[in-house]
């Protein structure tokens, strides 16, 4: 059964893209205020919906899925007007201002969390709750030992500090004030993601420490988050949508620190999801530091049976079946299900 769809994505993976056709548009966000910055971005924006509408034209497409975020409006508009059905994807715990502007428009609203329904109780009676869906997991060929990958010792604590992939300047200045208390440390370990841009001068501070006890990892960037769970006994993070859902997917206790200028607060509510069910402990961005991240780190690994019913609850509440689950979502309104 063939099904033809039109993805509209700020970030579209490549890898499960390939071999389709992709438009690149030109857009650009709309700032909260009265600037001629916005007129800019509303030609874009309107230069973006004909370049749409021509390719839906010619694709006829049998539905069309919008992920959010201004880049997904475009698409979106083009799709209502072509009479092809929109089902949206609303990702964080408090729905976007594009998501709340277009769901009225949309046949179906498929979303992560059911507290999103609380910020949005008129999407009640077209919603689904599918959750996050995630990158498939390694093949047997891909999966390698996690603590070989990281020059890693089994059997200490291995603590995970990641800043997302530019990293969060509060968590590694938070990392390197820590530090030194724990450098004689020798039943320790960190790894530390701290961001392209801010390597070098991580790696200065802490050149010569290398005979340490403690165990120091820093990398620009992780490739391999998958493995970094499974050797992980704590998580340090911020709380982007898809991070929560890889926290639960893969049972990992953590620390959230909400990025604090995160639209309308959507990364403290995606937290709150977690710290709710006992699952991550919250820190506000502006109380993270070196004092702050060892007292709630050293706390949680003195007490193994509150890692493990932190691991437990972040089980609970994963949605492995995400993808396939929003798929149901998608096949039901474009009429190809059965």
């Amino acid at each position: 059964m063939e099904l033809t769809l039109f993805l509209s994505s700020k970030t579209p993976t490549g890898s499960l893209l390939a071999g389709k056709k992709v438009v690149a548009l030109e857009l650009r966000g709309f700032t909260r205020s009265l600037s001629p910055h916005n007129l800019s971005s509303l030609a874009l924006l309107l230069s973006a919906f004909r370049r749409c509408r021509a390719e839906m034209r010619e694709l006829r497409p049998h539905v069309a899925v919008s992920f959010g975020g201004y880049a997904g409006v475009p698409g979106s508009l083009a799709a209502v007007s072509l009479r092809v059905p929109l089902v949206i994807h609303e990702q964080n715990a408090v729905p976007g201002l594009a998501n709340r502007m277009l769901a009225p428009l949309a046949r179906r609203v498929a979303v992560s969390f059911q507290r999103t329904l609380d910020h949005a109780p008129g999407w009640r009676e077209k919603a689904a709750l599918t959750g996050n869906p995630l990158l498939p997991r390694a093949t047997e060929r891909e999966i390698k030992d996690p603590w070989a990958f990281f020059a890693l010792e089994r059997g200490r604590k291995t603590l995970a500090v990641v800043g997302g992939s530019q990293g969060a300047a509060s968590l590694n200045r938070a990392v390197l004030e820590a530090l030194p208390a724990w450098r004689e440390r020798s039943d320790l370990q960190v790894v530390h993601a701290v961001g392209a841009d801010k390597y070098g001068e991580t790696a200065s501070r802490v050149k010569g420490r290398e005979t340490d006890p403690l165990i120091y990892r820093p990398f620009p960037y992780i490739e391999r988050m998958d493995l970094l769970y499974a050797a992980a006994d704590l998580v340090v993070c911020r709380a982007g949508a898809s991070t929560i859902a890889e926290l639960a997917e893969a049972g990992r206790p953590s620390i959230l620190v909400p990025y604090p200028y995160a639209t309308a607060g959507h990364q403290d509510a995606n937290a709150a999801v977690l710290a709710s069910i006992g699952a991550a402990v919250v820190v506000p961005d502006r109380e993270m530091g070196g004092e702050r991240l060892r007292a709630e780190v050293e706390a949680l690994f003195a007490d193994d049976s509150r890692l493990a019913r932190m691991s437990e609850a972040a089980r609970r509440a994963a949605m492995p079946d995400a993808a396939e689950r929003l798929a149901d979502v998608v096949m039901e309104v474009a009429g190809r299900t059965g």
